[in-house]
């Protein structure tokens, strides 16, 4: 647990990063609203603009998460983390200049790399600032912070549009370019850290080079950097957001007006609640968990989204005022569920490797994501051929539940000291020896 903030004491390093990455995801939330919007008003753009700015990203992120994931090249974390927020600057910025397709792909290619950068870079630089009984709170804060930024940049955002209408676009993609710049300084300092770190671990990697032949066949399978562990971690990585977030965003709003009846304006209220519980239930959610291991949490997460898919299920068969209230419900359930998740997925990630692969590792999950994210809506819209709502609930529900088969063992927890170094190699055992009893 995260030592507690007294009105005296200063920002740590994690701390300072989660603020700057929540003042990034603020320049993410003035956008993207309005980017396919914006884009497809443009005569020499059009659809084909919209096409190439999410296609071309998705495609640079994933292979950016890719060649990170092989290892072919190992730049520190920070470095990565300083690389990835100058592209996304540069990307966006443009993107407002952008005056044709050749130019936005350009453009979008610096966004995509920038991103998978970015994104392959926040696990182990805040893993290596902070303890691991400091983990859980860490990417617990981070979460609410970016889920917090996103929601003002959107209401700035309204507010822009809604008195310069989409002119004011460019702007917004200047003013994200620039929200990227403090992110970007912050790496730079941790660049100092990391260079003294370098040393410290060229001396441990001697050390540990003159292990005995016995000491190493003891380690077996975890001279296979992934292994067993890492290889579920990122498998419910991929299954989190095939059948958990990806379906809240695209699906269940669909689901909501073509099959249930409800208005737009009910969609956006949806959204709104889920994203207000996030960002007020995250503490409360974190501290319920402090006290059991990351897979309790996971274990709680995937069964709140089922329970979550249940009461929208139940609801399908209500009048309209039930349809309503229990979407909202659904809503603020599958909201819990993103809390519970947010803060143990990660530090269960880091402690699937050892402390030098946890950048591969973070590249294997961000790639799942990347996946997830970009096939689970077409798993939704297929689900919605049927015409029947409670058929769509009841399939993610029971897709859901797969999840848990990625959690059947847990890894006893590795202590490891706050610079990311690795400790004791974890063992796997069946969850009845640990205590875990879910």
């Amino acid at each position: 647990m995260s030592t507690p903030r007294g009105p005296g004491r200063r920002l740590t390093a994690a701390d300072r990063l989660i603020l700057l990455n929540g003042v990034s995801t603020f320049g993410s939330g003035l956008v993207y609203p309005y980017t396919a919007l914006y884009l497809s008003e443009l005569p020499e753009m059009g659809a084909a603009g919209v096409s190439v700015f999410y296609g071309a990203a998705a495609a640079a992120n994933l292979l950016t998460a890719a060649v990170l994931a092989t290892g072919w090249i190992k730049p520190s974390p920070a470095r990565l983390g300083f690389t990835g927020t100058l592209m996304l600057a540069v990307g966006f910025l443009g993107t407002a200049a952008a005056g044709s397709l050749t130019a936005l792909f350009a453009a979008v290619l610096f966004v995509g790399c920038g991103q998978g950068c970015l994104l392959v870079s926040m696990v182990p630089v805040l893993s290596s600032l902070t303890s691991q009984d400091q983990r859980r709170s860490v990417f617990a804060r981070r979460y609410q912070a970016i889920n917090v930024g996103l929601g003002l940049g959107a209401v700035v955002a309204g507010l822009t549009t809604g008195f310069f209408t989409t002119s004011a676009v460019p702007w917004l993609f200047v003013a994200n370019a620039l929200s990227y710049l403090p992110l970007a300084y912050a790496f730079h300092r941790l660049r100092a850290r990391e260079r003294r770190e370098e040393v410290r671990v060229a001396e441990v990697r001697v050390a540990e080079r003159e292990e005995t032949v016995e000491a190493r066949e003891a380690a077996g399978g975890r001279l296979k950097w992934l292994g067993t562990a890492g290889a579920l971690a990122v498998l419910f990585q991929l299954g989190a957001y095939l059948f958990g977030h990806s379906q809240f965003e695209a699906t269940s709003p669909l689901v909501a007006v073509r099959l249930m009846g409800i208005g737009l304006g009910a969609v956006s209220a949806l959204l709104l609640v889920n994203t207000a519980v996030v960002a007020l239930g995250q503490s409360w959610v974190t501290r319920l968990l402090s006290s059991r291991d990351e897979t309790f949490g996971l274990r709680a997460a995937v069964l709140l989204w089922v329970a979550a898919y249940a009461v929208a299920m139940g609801s399908a068969f209500g009048p309209q005022p039930v349809r309503y209230a229990g979407l909202l419900l659904f809503a603020v359930v599958f909201a819990i569920g993103e809390c519970a998740y947010s803060c143990s997925f990660h530090p269960w990630l880091i402690d699937s490797v050892e402390a030098k692969d946890v950048t591969r590792v973070s590249a294997l999950a961000s790639g799942a994501m990347g996946i997830g994210t970009a096939a689970g809506p077409s798993i939704g819209v297929a689900l919605t051929l049927t015409g029947e709502a409670f058929v769509v609930w009841l399939s993610l529900a029971s897709l859901c539940l797969l999840l848990l088969l990625t959690l059947g063992r847990r890894r006893v927890a590795v202590r490891r000291p706050a610079d990311g170094t690795a400790g004791a190699t974890p063992e796997e055992t069946p969850a009845s020896h640990t205590g875990d009893t879910t």
